[in-house]
């Protein structure tokens, strides 16, 4: 009858309504987890932004980081810096969140580009869980590792 279709059209519309503020909650609760993460593991960062997208800002620098000068006369390099901007979308970690890099110090073309090539990899590596955290470690380990590098 015409009654119990419109009941079980509600009953329906109500049971996704439900699924979806639970599947929001869900993903809400996982950002809040990873922002907790940096802060217990002692990373540096600022949350810009926790609705509708969480949205955080993550400083990197190489230990010999001093506005990007080298020492007076001890003919080495200036280390490197950056900003990283994660904007994670409303499934996130279900989809790989937008990473910039903004104000970056020291930082060539090509240093970039490999940049960009591990913060893919390591995205593709991490879906389903935590990326924030794994993304910055990795560029942090390949900045220390190109510092070491000699200068050409």
């Amino acid at each position: 009858t015409a009654t119990t279709r419109a009941v079980l059209g509600a009953c329906k519309e109500r049971q996704e309504s439900w699924d979806s503020e639970r599947a929001n909650k869900f993903f809400a609760d996982l950002q809040e987890n990873e922002v907790r993460t940096m802060h217990y593991l002692g990373l540096a960062y600022m949350v810009l932004a926790r609705r509708p997208r969480l949205q955080v800002k993550v400083p990197l620098a190489t230990l010999n980081y001093d506005d990007g000068a080298a020492a007076a006369g001890s003919g080495e390099r200036g280390g490197f810096a950056m900003q990283l901007i994660f904007t994670c979308p409303s499934g996130y970690p279900l989809q790989v969140p937008q990473v910039e890099i903004v104000e970056k110090r020291n930082i060539s073309d090509a240093l970039e580009q490999a940049l960009h090539e591990e913060i893919a990899q390591t995205l593709e590596q991490h879906l389903g869980v935590q990326m924030i955290v794994p993304v910055v470690t990795r560029l942090q380990m390949l900045l220390n590792t190109e510092m070491r590098r000699p200068s050409q």
